[in-house]
């Protein structure tokens, strides 16, 4: 309804100024980097240990996305690479029936449909999954602060916008684009690796779930693209195993080692990769033979 409102406004002749696309464009940017790098790698896979004021500074960020507390999301996450593409997986578009209308349902299921599903949301034992969270103090504390991030979230653009313009509209445009807008977009293409990255494109890896890479949403959610390639190896703090796999949270990850920041940074070596490589190639050969059920 925001991300209307905003469209509405602009085609009455209120377009949106440089500064509510710059605060939107920061904001998105900061948001993802919490999401794809502070909730997924490294607390939900525990790809890489960090200092106690980046790890606060990434989880608040990934708060600002309005994706759920840090704390519920991984355990959810985690759930779903437990179960992927199986009975019990929270997100799986490969569940809903055969046929048009079957895959219809199960795009929408995987997309936004199961955040209305007490099963997919709430499931059996979840929050067993994250008892090492539960145990982090810090973790805890961002967990429970949720709201207050998410409010921060939109009293900055709301912010900017009053200041750049100097009255209420421009506060209201702030908060349209730099609130509204900008978190409607980092929904869509996080939840787009649920549903899309499931169902269109071609696996690198053989693995057990139908997991795809995207180098489209690879831009759009920093490395998360790479999907076949995570759940090839979800433990690793990089996505991007080609050179020109572009991997932004890979990058951030790079950085912040090189600056002491973050440390037991997990990757797959070469060997890992060639093996799990050659694991493919002979099991799809094996299925074009028939030699395997």
């Amino acid at each position: 309804m925001g991300t209307a409102a905003a469209i509405a406004l602009w085609w009455a002749g209120h377009a949106p100024a440089a500064s509510e696309l710059i605060t939107a464009a920061v904001l998105y940017i900061v948001t993802v980097i919490g999401l794809e790098v502070g909730f997924h790698r490294h607390l939900a896979h525990r790809a890489f240990k960090a200092r106690p004021g980046l790890r606060a500074a990434l989880l608040a960020a990934g708060s600002m996305a309005f994706h759920g507390p840090a704390i519920w999301w991984c355990a959810i996450h985690r759930r779903h690479h437990t179960l992927s593409d199986q009975e019990g997986d929270p997100h799986s578009p490969r569940l809903s029936g055969d046929g048009v209308w079957g895959k219809l349902k199960g795009f929408y299921h995987s997309h936004m449909g199961w955040l209305f599903a007490a099963g997919s949301t709430r499931p059996e034992n979840w929050r067993d999954r994250v008892k090492d969270l539960y145990e982090d103090e810090l973790v805890l504390r961002l967990h429970l602060q949720y709201y207050v991030w998410l409010i921060l979230g939109l009293l900055i653009p709301i912010a900017v916008g009053g200041f750049v313009h100097g009255n209420i509209f421009g506060a209201l445009m702030g908060f349209l684009w730099g609130g509204m807008v900008r978190i409607f977009l980092v929904n869509q293409c996080i939840w787009s690796l649920n549903s899309l990255c499931h169902l269109i494109g071609k696996p690198r890896f053989r693995t057990r779930d139908d997991s795809k890479n995207s180098f489209t949403l690879a831009l759009f959610t920093f490395g998360q693209g790479w999907h076949n390639n995570h759940h090839a190896f979800p433990s690793s703090a990089y996505t991007g195993l080609k050179w020109w796999q572009i991997d932004f949270g890979g990058w951030v990850v790079w950085i912040l080692r090189s600056l002491g920041l973050v440390w037991d940074v997990r990757k797959p070596t070469p060997k890992m990769i060639a093996f799990k490589e050659l694991y493919t190639s002979l099991e799809t050969k094996a299925v074009d033979r028939e030699d395997v059920p």
